[in-house]
């Protein structure tokens, strides 16, 4: 019994963290506005935890670790040989679903997740270092890998621009949310939002990929005939 009302507590301060820190940010946030908001005190917050450092690196991995888990769930973590081995429609899906995972996480309700995550991108914590190495740039090399398939003549430095530009477009919804929605005149994204939004994204972005490439090609011959 006395196991399960720890795990229980443990829990209670984790879902209050996350919260808090969504709403607060790293530096707004003390141990005992957690241990308050998940009604236990401030010693068994430390018992659980130790420190705040590590209790937002637990909020933080475990947020970054779920998006990892639904991209391997659904088959979009693919590494380079494996890219190469497949057709352009499966690439242009594999893009189109890692596009879509991260609108959900983004926009998903209550927020708490996609306002986390941009607290820590415009006012990072310590922890970002290790977010950086241990998600967001295997993240990104994904997508740079992607880009390099669908567009082989890109150089390196341009395919990683067009990983940016795509996420770019994914953010914006996200940044950009309040004021949308006052356009649109509703209080939330309308259902199925988030599939129309990576459709758009996904032909914008090859679009403008295939731009690019044709851009570089009319340049060779212009270079050649010179």
């Amino acid at each position: 019994m006395a196991k399960l009302e720890r795990e229980a507590t443990r829990e209670r301060v984790l879902a209050a963290a996350g919260q808090l820190f969504a709403e607060r940010g790293f530096r707004g946030t003390t141990m005992r506005a957690i241990a308050d908001r998940a009604g236990t005190n401030l010693a068994a917050a430390h018992y659980h935890f130790g420190s705040k450092q590590r209790l937002y690196r637990e909020v933080a991995f475990s947020l970054f670790a779920g998006i990892e888990q639904r991209l391997a769930e659904r088959g979009l973590q693919l590494g380079q040989a494996e890219l190469a081995e497949r057709s352009r429609g499966e690439l242009e899906e594999l893009l189109r679903g890692r596009i879509e995972i991260l609108l959900e996480m983004l926009l998903a309700p209550p927020g708490l997740h996609g306002t986390l995550i941009l607290r820590e991108l415009c006012d990072p914590s310590p922890a970002l270092g290790e977010i950086v190495r241990r998600f967001i740039e295997p993240m990104r090399r994904q997508v740079v890998d992607i880009v390099r398939c669908l567009e082989p003549g890109l150089p390196a430095e341009e395919a990683e621009r067009c990983a940016q530009s795509i996420a770019g477009q994914v953010f914006f919804y996200r940044t950009h949310r309040a004021a949308l929605l006052q356009m649109m005149e509703r209080r939330a994204y309308p259902r199925g939002f988030e599939k129309e939004v990576a459709e758009h994204v996904l032909a914008f972005s090859l679009g403008g990929l295939e731009g690019l490439g044709s851009a570089r090609a009319r340049g060779a011959r212009g270079d050649a005939a010179r």
